[in-house]
Order: C-alpha cells, then structure tokens, then sequence
C-alpha cells in the first residue's frame, strides 16, 4: 500500500502536498486538548489494586489533597505577639483567595493543656489562640509536649510551623483541575511573597508537587524540544552544508512529532513523566529515517549524473523502504516489549511510542518524496564521502580484530559486575534539583516539622473491639511506640494519640470504659476532625496509624522497612497478615520502586526474543540473526552497568532506556547488514564489503548517531533529574550502538562469514 503511495506521490506530487498538509493540520488542530498527568494514577501497577486501596482509604479517613506552607521565623518563636499577628494576616490573606475554603494552622487547632482541659471541659469547650480562651503562658509547652502537634504541625524549638490547605473532593479519585490548581498555587506564591520578609517560607504537599512536576514536563517538552530542533539543523548544517538538506529532515521531524502529539491528545491520550519526552524522541527517529533517505539519494545521485529526479527517488524509495520498515518492526518491538512491564504509565509509553514510531516512518517517506519531487534535482556534490571516522573504525574491523572483541568482553565484564550494583532505591525528592522549591520545601518539612511521605497502616475489624477491649488500646499504644522509635520515620499519628490526649485531660490516668466513652462521643465535631476521625472509623470497623517517613534520610530502604514493620506487627503484637495493610503515598511509590527490576528484566528478555525471531524471518539465517543480535546487548548493558557503578537507581524513567537502546542498535543493524549483503553480491569479499557498507550506510549511521545524541544530551539542562539521566544515556546508548555496530557486528561478519547470497532485503 505504502508503494503505491508513493507512486502516486511522484505523480502527482502537488496534489499530494496538498492532501498531505489537511491531514497535518486536521491532528495538529488537535493539539488543543493535549493533558498531562501527574496524578497517583502515574504511580500505579496493571492488575495492582494497591492504588483502589488508598482511595478507599483516603475516601474513609480523609484525603491528603492538601497544600502545606512551612512558615518559619527568623528571630524568636511562632508564639510572640508580632509573629502571631503576622501569620494571622498571612492566614486571613489566604482565605480571601478564591478556592481556599479553610487554613489549619496553630492559630485555629483546639488545645488541650493551655489550661489542661477535664474530660467534662474536653467534651464541651473549644480552645483556640484564635477564640482567645487560650492561655497564652501555657501555650508554648503544648506545643513543645503535645502527642498530637509537636513535630508535627510545629518544630521543637518553636520557629517553624505549618499552615494546612485542605483541597479534598468527597471522591478522592476526583482531583482539582490542574488549570485551577496551577493558579491557585500561583496566587498562593503570591500571597507568600508579602509576607517572606517575615519568615522563610516553603510550599508544599502532593497537589504543589503534582503541580510543579507538571510544569517541568511543560518547560522540557516545549524547551528541549526547540533544543533538540536547533541542536539537530547545526548538526545537519556541519555534515550535509545544504540548506535543503536541512529544511526537508527538520520539517518532516517537525510535522511527525506535532501529527502524533494531536493524534494521542484527540484520543485522550495523558502524558506523564514517564512519557514526557515522547516529543523529543519522535523528533530524533523521524531523523533517523531522514537521514538515512538523504544519504541514499545523494549516493545515487552522484553516481548516476544523468538520471532524472523523479528516477533517482524511486531508486532512493525502491533500496530504503525494505531496511527502514524492518527497522521499524524492530523499533516497535522495542517499545511493545515496554507492555510486559507492570508499570501502567510505563506500558502506555510503550504503546504510545510504538505508534509514533509507525507515524514516523509513513510521514518520512511520504513528506521526503513530496518534498523532492517538489524541488529541482540538487547538483551533483563532488566532495569526497569519505569520513575520516568512518575509515578508522574500518580499518579497526579489519585490522583490529581481536583487540575489538577483547575491549568489548573488557566492558561487557565490568557492565555486568555495575549491573549486579544497580539499585531500585531512589528517594522522591532526589528527582528534583536543588535548587527548586519542590527539594527545598521537601527537606526543610523532613527536618523541621517531622518527615514528608505518609506510611499508612491500616486494621481491618477492630474499630468496635477498640473501645471496648484494653489489651487491644495497649497494643496500639505500644504499635506506635515502636514506630516512632524506627530512626527514618517522623511523626507518628494514631488512635493513640487521641487516647494521650484524653489521659492528659484524666490528671494522667488511662481513663476506663465509661470515661473513654464520654470522651469520644462527647467532643466537638471540631476537635474530633483534628485527633479522632483521621484514625478510626466506626462505619468501616477500621483503624489507620500514619507514620511520616524521614525522605532525606541516608540509607533509607523503603521495602525493607515495610517488611520489618510487617514482621514486628506479626511477630511482635502477633497481628495475622491478613489484619492490615499498608497504604498512602509511601507505599505506592515503594510498590513502584520494587515492580522495576522484574520489569525491566521481563522488558529486555521480550524484546530480545521478539527481535531474534524477527531476524531469523527476515534474514532466513539463525546465524546472521546471532551475529547481529549479541553485539547489541551491549548498549543496554553498559547503560544499566554504568548506572549501577556510579550509583544511579533504577526509576520510573531510566527503565526504558534499556529497551530503547536496544531498538536503536538493532536498527543500526539492519541498515548495516541489509547494505553488507547488496555489497557482498558485488565480489563475494567480506572485507571489501565492509570498507564498502562503511563508505555508504555507514555514513547514515554516523551522521544519525552523533546528531541524535547531541539532541538527546541539551536534557541536562531540564529540572528534571530522570530527564536528565535519560537524556545523559539515550546520548550513550546512540553512541555505543554506532560504534558496536561499526566494529564488533562487521567484525564477526568476517569471521564467521555466514551465508548471505540470497537476497531477501
């Protein structure tokens, strides 16, 4: 279908520009409903029922859909006069903000010690500093010793609180818009820039995170991909030195990647941070195919001078279309091997990009022909083909035999060894740069007011038996003793914490059944909201303990806390497995984190069988589909050994990077293989074959890698740790599949010498 496509594009080429160009706009005019997403969804796993649990969790307890601003001051406490009266300012400021319904800070939460409140006063009166029936001398202590707000919603030395912006929805699957919420959060900023000359201020919580997260995959898909554009024509310009050798391969990579980006947002296709960089890398394969097209073309051209336009790109269409559609069966291998992962946002990536590479290679040899037969036959270019690159790594081939394949056994020993270093712990706050308010707020919340993400353990059956059963009260008192005993959690809040307050207010005594009673049913809405329902549900029979981890802590491993705490609960207050589980945004994140490594090994295995299959059909010689498929483990193994040496975890985005890698030096493969074997027909010499296939498809490799990976490497520049690490190796990946496809792959051709006389590309 495709060749008669063609056909009719050099038919008819205006015609064909101009139903080209309807169907361009008709996605592009798509673009409009393009969405991104950041949501807890982004951190789920396929056939998880993790990610319902803490909805169901969220919707029982409350939901953590929450802004948190830090305050702190500069000099003295929270608690003198000027200080109070400035962050009540702060507070009655925000209010006015429209989307704010309330602010829980120091100056609203009701107190029970400023003066200490009988379980009779409990159950009747509210204390606020607000309602000025507080004691102002008292209410420091309370702070300093309460279960419920020390290092909690107020620091130890008394100069950092934190001021709470509840943004729930009864249903907690249903979040605030992110358009809201980004000018929400812009006003709030806003708001807090008046007030920064009276103390430090820090913006937090998963909304502000999901926000800013948002907005880095905004600035790299608009930023790095302009990068990319500009990288890619300097690039084009210095090896090509024609300006229509630069125009046709930027436009149609251009074209390609605003087709598929209207085509996924008309479909309600979301982007996530793991897909983030979709437009980057549909930029770079359009390229690829490009190059490869130009390449073809001027070889043919020059060494058929008298031959017309339309006869040079049929030849050019006729000798490419077979090699280019393999590789891109290949390439889509590489990214449907992405779906045996557990990892949803990871499989839609995979799906996403396997039909952006098909969209790449329609539109690349569509618009390449339009584009030429629009344009006059370029004079032929006299300039010597020859690389001075090209020609080393030959004579390396031919010269060089065994120390080529000693140096790569060298790297593939050392990648494996980095490999069996690689890790999956990567602490969330790490993703970010320094620099920004997203790491600053995230480690001053972790030090100062009691850690940052929330572990939440939650019993099944027992909110009933704890009213009524003591031993049962005790075990939990002792369940939260424990975990604020474990160095890498913070706060710790629970039932308990409510039955600490009711001891304070029974003169310290545990108070009894009937007392107990009193207590709970007795207290203000208001005060219940703050210590009572967040921890115990009577309507789902369950009790939650949240437990706020320390995220900057050194040496934190998130699996193997949850397990220790899972033995203790066992072992220890000889609770069944099936009693509780866990939840909350740690746990999430944590599931995540320990699905990569099964994923990332089940990804490369697929991709490898599919690929090997692949090449058997293609080439019809288990052989040649050896000698091409080993070399090309070694890309993906020196990006995974290299990460493991210098210590750079697995995460949600350096897990494709593999598979991806792995695409592209099979790509190079076949280009290289398919022009070995039209170059052996010429004399049946494999070593004057190879100088051959290096004077000419090497050439396109040459050219695709270096361009491709400066493209890939402007990422460093992104806020983004994981688009940097995936810019950094994708860079490494083009690099090391050119030169492994340049040195070892045509060196075992020649040893091994396979049989390759019949012609079936």
């Amino acid at each position: 279908m495709l060749n008669s496509i063609l056909n009719f594009i050099i038919k008819k080429p205006t015609w064909s520009l101009i139903a080209f160009l309807i169907i361009v706009c008709s996605s592009v005019l798509q673009i409009q409903n393009f969405s991104l997403d950041a949501s807890s969804e982004s951190l789920s796993l396929e056939g998880d029922n993790n990610l319902e649990l803490y909805f169901a969790t969220q919707e029982t307890f409350g939901s953590d859909e929450s802004l948190v601003i830090s305050y702190s001051v500069k000099d003295g406490t929270i608690l003198s006069k000027d200080q109070i009266i400035s962050l009540r300012s702060f507070r009655d400021d925000l209010l006015e903000l429209e989307g704010i319904n309330s602010v829980v800070s120091i100056l609203d939460v009701s107190l029970f010690q400023s003066p200490p409140l009988s379980l009779v006063e409990l159950a009747s009166e509210v204390y606020t500093i607000d309602n000025g029936k507080a004691d102002q001398s008292l209410i420091s202590n309370e702070f300093k010793n309460s279960p419920l707000y020390s290092n909690n919603l107020v620091s130890a030395d008394l100069k950092t609180t934190a001021l709470l912006i509840p943004l729930a929805n009864d249903d907690p699957r249903i979040i605030i818009d992110d358009e809201v919420l980004r000018l929400l959060i812009e006003k709030i900023r806003l708001t807090m820039d008046a007030y920064r000359d009276e103390a430090t201020l820090y913006l937090g919580g998963v909304p502000m995170i999901r926000n800013d997260v948002i907005d880095f995959i905004k600035s790299d898909l608009v930023v790095f991909s302009l990068a990319v554009i500009l990288t890619m024509t300097i690039m084009l310009t210095i090896l090509f030195r024609k300006i229509r050798w630069v125009l046709i391969p930027i436009t149609i990579s251009v074209i390609g990647a605003l087709f598929m980006t209207g085509l996924i947002s008309s479909i309600g296709w979301k982007v996530t941070v793991i897909s983030s960089n979709f437009f980057s890398l549909l930029l770079v394969m359009t390229l690829s195919v490009i190059i490869h097209l130009v390449v073809r073309y001027r070889e043919i051209s020059n060494q058929n001078l008298d031959q017309n336009n339309s006869e040079t790109i049929r030849q050019t269409l006729n000798q490419m279309i077979r090699p280019c559609l393999y590789t891109v069966i290949t390439t889509i291998a590489a990214f449907a091997s992405l779906t045996a992962s557990h990892v949803q946002p990871v499989i839609d990536f995979g799906l996403m990009m396997s039909i952006g590479v098909t969209v790449a290679f329609v539109l690349s040899f569509i618009g390449f022909t339009i584009f030429m037969m629009l344009l006059k036959k370029p004079k032929s270019s006299q300039e010597s083909k020859k690389s001075f690159a090209l020609k080393k790594l030959a004579l390396m081939a031919d010269k060089k035999g065994k120390s080529i394949i000693l140096s790569f056994i060298v790297v593939a020993l050392i990648s494996t060894f980095g490999l069996s270093k690689l890790s999956v712990e990567n602490s969330f706050i790490n993703y970010f740069k320094k620099d920004t308010e997203i790491y600053q707020g995230l480690n001053f919340i972790d030090k100062e007011l009691g850690g940052t993400i929330p572990l939440e353990i939650v019993f099944n059956d027992l909110a009933s038996a704890y009213w009524a059963d003591a031993s049962l009260r005790e075990d939990f008192h002792g369940i939260h003793n424990y975990l604020e005993q474990i160095p890498s959690i913070g706060k710790v809040l629970s039932i308990d914490t409510f039955m600490q307050v009711l001891k304070e207010a029974n003169n310290g005594k545990t108070p009894n059944g009937f007392l107990l009673t009193l207590g709970k049913n007795n207290m203000p809405d208001f005060a219940k909201s703050q210590v009572l329902k967040p921890h115990i549900s009577d309507v789902t029979d369950q009790i939650r303990i949240v437990a706020r981890v320390k995220e900057t802590m050194n040496g934190l491993e998130r699996n193997q806390l949850i397990l220790d705490i899972k033995k203790s609960l066992i072992e220890n207050f000889y609770f069944d497995e099936d009693d509780f589980y866990f939840t909350g945004t740690f746990s999430l994140y944590n599931n995540l984190l320990q699905s990569l490594f099964s994923s990332q090994i089940k990804t490369i295995f697929t991709v490898f069988s599919i690929i090997f299959v692949l090449f058997v059909i293609v080439f019809r010689s288990i052989s040649v589909a050896l000698i091409a498929v080993i070399p090309n483990t070694l890309p993906s193994l020196i990006i995974l050994g290299l990460m493991g040496l210098i210590g750079i975890p697995l995460d949600i985005m350096t897990i494709t990077i593999a598979a991806i890698a792995i695409g592209i030096g099979i790509d190079n493969a076949i280009h290289y293989i398919s022009r070995f074997k039209t170059e052996l027909l010429v004399d049946g010499d494999f070593v004057s074959s190879m100088y051959r296939a290096h004077n000419s498809i090497g050439v396109s490799m040459f050219y695709t890698a270096a361009t491709v990976a400066i493209g890939f490497a402007v990422l460093i520049l992104s806020h983004f740790i994981p688009s940097i690490y995936f810019g950094i190796f994708m860079a490494i990946a083009m690099l090391s599949a050119v030169i492994v496809n340049l040195t070892l792959l045509p060196k075992l051709l020649i040893i091994f010498k396979p049989r390759m006389n019949k012609k079936v590309l």
